[in-house]
C-alpha cells in the first residue's frame, strides 16, 4: 500500500513541475522552475525531503562481505590535469561502475569531454566521467552499487569529483578513488 502512495506523489510532483514550466513559458509564473529542478543543490533538498516524508524502505539484503567495485579504475598508466578534472590514460578497455547507490544527473556530449555522464551519489558526491565510449542510462535514472554506468575503450578517461560544489584536487581524487574502489 505504501508504494502506491509513493507513485501517486511522484506523479503529482511531476505534474506540478510540468504545469509550472508551462506557466513560466507563458510568463504567468515568475519562478524559474527549470533552474530549481535542474540544480544539484535543489535535487539534494528534494531527495532529503522525500526521504523524510516517505522514509527509507528496509533493506532486504544482508551484506556478508564487501566486494571490490570498479578496481579497473585504478589501472590507469598516467594522469594529467584537464578542465577542472583529470585525464586518466588506460591501456585496456574498462567498465565504469557505480561505487554507491546514486542518481544519474547528466548524460550527453560536451565540447571538452565528449560523451559524458555525471552521477550524484548518496554522500553528496558528484562524479563526472567524460570521454566514455558508450553509456545507456538517461538522466534521473537511479543506479545501484556495482551497476554499469559506461564503458571506456583504451585511451583517456576524464574524471571530476565534487563534494558539495568543491572540486577535488589530484591527491583528493586519487584518495577517493582508492577508498571507494577497494572498500
Amino acid at each position: 500500500m505504501n508504494k502506491k502512495w509513493k507513485w501517486i506523489a511522484a506523479i503529482v510532483l511531476c505534474g506540478v513541475v510540468i504545469f509550472g514550466t508551462r506557466l513560466q513559458e507563458r510568463s504567468q509564473l515568475e519562478v524559474d522552475v527549470k533552474k530549481i529542478v535542474y540544480s544539484s543543490e535543489d535535487l539534494t533538498v528534494m531527495r532529503n525531503l522525500l526521504q523524510e516524508v516517505f522514509g527509507q524502505e528496509p533493506d532486504e539484503k544482508i551484506t556478508v562481505s564487501t566486494e571490490n567495485i570498479n578496481q579497473e579504475l585504478l589501472s590507469f598508466v598516467s594522469v594529467k590535469p584537464y578542465d577542472q578534472g583529470y585525464l586518466l590514460t588506460f591501456e585496456e578497455a574498462i567498465p565504469i561502475l557505480a561505487i554507491e547507490n546514486g542518481l544519474v544527473v547528466y548524460t550527453g556530449h560536451t565540447k571538452n569531454t565528449g560523451k559524458t555522464i555525471s552521477v550524484f551519489y548518496e554522500g553528496d558526491i558528484t562524479v563526472t566521467y567524460g570521454n566514455v565510449d558508450s553509456f545507456s542510462l538517461l538522466p534521473y535514472t537511479s543506479i545501484e552499487r556495482g551497476g554499469t554506468l559506461a564503458n571506456k575503450e583504451p585511451g583517456d578517461l576524464y574524471i571530476k569529483i565534487e563534494d558539495d560544489g568543491k572540486v577535488f584536487n589530484l591527491e583528493e581524487t586519487l584518495e577517493w578513488m582508492k577508498e571507494h574502489t577497494q572498500s
